[in-house]
């Protein structure tokens, strides 16, 4: 920035454009702008999104994961894990547990999305539940399981996938992206403060107008699927065992023609788990693609997501969503 006379919009897109830059970057000079012209709405979104959010108040839904509940169960003889359909725990809790909320400040979250990047064996996020909220669980796990002896549970814990960390930079970096492009559009690539503040009431309107037309219009709410501003949809063609249909799917994403070819090879060879999650290999292929997109590499499209991803690759085992 040169100085408080001007703000200039070309270094926000600059930060934004480079995938290597961190987003503390354009989001703390997005909101030395907010400050700048003094629109409230401009600095609250910024700041939330630099130091976390602190409730689930006007929570982002680009910032939920759907999660799964794990209970670990005991009994005459036997001892294992076992998902418990969080469908049917009593209320609050089979409302209250659907989904993992990311508070934290984006360092964090680059941070822990670099961590997994560099880590496999952290694909997912594991949270432990509390003590007083088993004896709900218990209830259901008496339900599901037909035994001649009492089982009881030891201990629980969500699980939710870890590329949320992935998502929510992708999601934040495209929609700045979007945001700072309108801004400029409208008012210039460089700015004058003073003359903005001439008619700061009405200017500063347009600005919240285009954000809740690219940052708070989220569309359908869930961060692991694409949302409904972009032009790629969950609503894939896949055939059962049909290879050609799972290839020409992954095309519309522009992923390159040998990592189609490779995850082609993958999932004729590698099966669905018993639950009907996706196999090491597929995973790992998941990463990379993700990791292609977030560097810049090729052209993946900036839709992309890991449950894109894996529905595409889920529908050629014939598995809809």
């Amino acid at each position: 920035m040169d100085n408080t006379n001007n703000f200039i919009l070309q270094e926000v897109i600059n930060d934004l454009v480079d995938s290597k830059t961190s987003l503390i970057s354009p989001l703390m000079k997005l909101n030395y702008f907010g400050r700048l012209i003094k629109n409230q709405e401009l600095i609250d979104f910024t700041s939330k999104e630099i130091k976390g959010y602190s409730s689930r108040d006007d929570f982002p839904e680009y910032r939920m994961a759907s999660q799964r509940l794990i209970a670990n169960v005991r009994g005459f003889m036997i001892e294992q894990d076992m998902e418990v359909p969080i469908s049917m725990l009593e209320e609050p809790f089979d409302i209250g547990l659907q989904k993992m909320y990311v508070f934290d400040g984006i360092e964090t979250i680059e941070k822990m999305a670099k961590e997994m990047l560099e880590d496999r064996s952290k694909n997912e996020i594991y949270r432990p539940i509390p003590m007083e909220m088993l004896p709900p669980i218990q209830t259901v796990i008496e339900k599901i399981v037909r035994t001649n002896s009492k089982i009881y549970i030891q201990h629980a814990k969500t699980v939710s996938n870890s590329h949320i960390f992935l998502e929510i930079q992708s999601h934040i970096r495209t929609k700045l992206l979007e945001l700072v492009m309108e801004i400029g559009e409208k008012f210039g690539y460089n700015i004058l403060i003073e003359s903005f503040k001439l008619n700061s009431l009405e200017n500063n309107q347009i600005i919240n107008n285009i954000m809740n037309t690219t940052i708070n219009n989220s569309g359908d709410g869930n961060i692991l699927n694409t949302g409904d501003n972009n032009n790629i949809s969950n609503s894939s063609k896949i055939i059962k065992n049909d290879v050609e249909s799972l290839k020409t799917e992954l095309r519309k994403y522009d992923i390159e023609e040998q990592d189609i070819i490779e995850i082609a090879e993958i999932v004729q060879e590698e099966n669905l788990d018993e639950n009907n999650n996706l196999g090491e290999k597929s995973r790992n292929w998941i990463l990379k693609i993700l990791d292609k997109s977030m560097q810049g590499i090729g052209k993946i499209s900036t839709a992309v997501s890991a449950n894109l991803l894996a529905t595409a690759i889920k529908g050629y085992y014939g598995i809809e969503f």
